[in-house]
């Protein structure tokens, strides 16, 4: 089950506030965290890891790509822990950041991290146009940034398959910086203590959420535990089937005109991605499941209700729809399970919208800001 949160922000009901979609569009996706023989780039299966992430760039050109305030990780080492084989119960697994600069077709720049940043390709200047722009975060038993590389200190067969595994003191958040034009190196554009320096340098906006330093985790708190009770890092059997499921929003949060949502109107607010990974299948598996929303209204209230931020009183009832496009729409209601069945592997999308808001009850609220926020439950149908 995941639990992912977005809120609706409508500012001053005098005002119509517009949304602002930039260009470029930046996304992290934390996934379940899971040891893999020969990992990612890697081919030889004396090295095992562990994937954390990836960042994804779309609408490109960048300039200079970098790993920013990566302090926690300054050493580029994390440790690994539990059942092994011919010695200690301790590994020492290296992050690496791997870029795919001409595509994900193309040749993988591997990187180790150390310091407090990490130039993603290089010390530039160098334009990336790839489109999309994938860099994936991975923990391997090397520090070797060749993908032909053989581990010989902790080889992959020294770890026990079935087991589960811990990352000792690693929670790591990271921001993703570039150059703001396409002739700046990274000591232009970086502080030795890992920040963006203005104005060569920039915070890009991950996931929709603000810019700025230590901006983006790096492993999703619902992915992993180090209580030695439960672990949170497997070791499966790669012949055994595996279905894996990671649910995101385009946008964390929105801002929205009331007037374009009141009477019969109904407009799209947000999209949800629901990606499905088969491991060891023969294509014919599909995942089954349920999404439910739910949002803050007072008890007593049913249904979705906007809420004054700075003062109590009247709300505002509006109601939300779910579908692949307008003609497919059906009323989402508050606390109740909607099917979303046979997903195939691949990436599975379905929008958001909200409207039918009551015109009248908006004419009558107090002016100010409200807020919704919404809860997004996923579970196995």
């Amino acid at each position: 089950m995941s639990l992912t949160r977005f809120a609706y922000v409508l500012l001053m009901l005098s005002s119509i506030p517009s949304l602002l979609f930039g260009a470029i569009t930046v996304t992290y996706t934390a996934v379940p965290l899971e040891l893999k023989t020969a990992p990612g780039p890697y081919t030889s299966d004396t090295v095992i890891g562990i994937k954390l992430g990836t960042l994804r760039v779309d609408g490109g050109p960048i300039y200079t790509p970098v790993w920013g305030n990566t302090t926690e990780v300054y050493s580029g080492t994390v440790t690994v822990k539990g059942p092994m084989s011919n010695g200690s119960n301790e590994a020492t697994f290296y992050l690496m950041s791997v870029a795919y600069p001409d595509g994900s077709s193309g040749t993988p720049v591997i990187k180790v991290f150390s310091g407090n940043y990490l130039p993603i390709i290089n010390d530039g200047p160098v334009t990336v146009s790839a489109n999309p722009f994938v860099v994936e975060l991975w923990l391997v038993n090397t520090a070797q940034t060749s993908s032909t590389t053989t581990s010989t200190t902790r080889q992959a067969s020294d770890f026990q398959m079935n087991a589960a595994y811990t990352l000792k003191d690693f929670s790591p958040r990271f921001s993703f910086i570039t150059a703001n034009d396409s002739t700046k190196k990274v000591n232009q554009m970086m502080q030795g203590n890992g920040n963006a320096s203005s104005p060569h340098g920039s915070y890009m906006i991950v996931n929709g959420d603000a810019a700025g330093a230590d901006n983006t985790p790096i492993i999703d708190p619902g992915a992993y535990t180090n209580d030695p009770s439960s672990p949170g890092v497997s070791f499966p059997d790669p012949s055994q089937l595996v279905i894996q499921t990671l649910f995101s929003l385009q946008q964390s949060e929105i801002s929205i005109a009331l007037s374009e949502h009141t009477g019969s109107n109904v407009k799209e607010i947000n999209s949800a991605t629901l990606g499905v990974t088969v491991t060891n299948g023969n294509g014919s598996e599909k995942a089954n499941l349920n999404i439910t929303f739910t949002d803050n209204s007072p008890p007593d209230k049913s249904g979705f209700h906007l809420l004054h931020v700075d003062a109590p009183g009247p709300t505002i009832p509006y109601k939300l729809f779910w579908g692949e496009n307008l003609q497919t729409l059906i009323e989402i209601e508050e606390g109740i399970a909607i099917p979303w069945e046979n997903l195939a592997a691949g990436n599975h999308t379905n929008k958001l919208y909200m409207g039918e808001i009551n015109a009248e009850t908006v004419d009558q609220a107090a002016s100010g800001t409200y807020k919704s926020t919404v809860s997004v439950t996923i579970a196995n149908n």
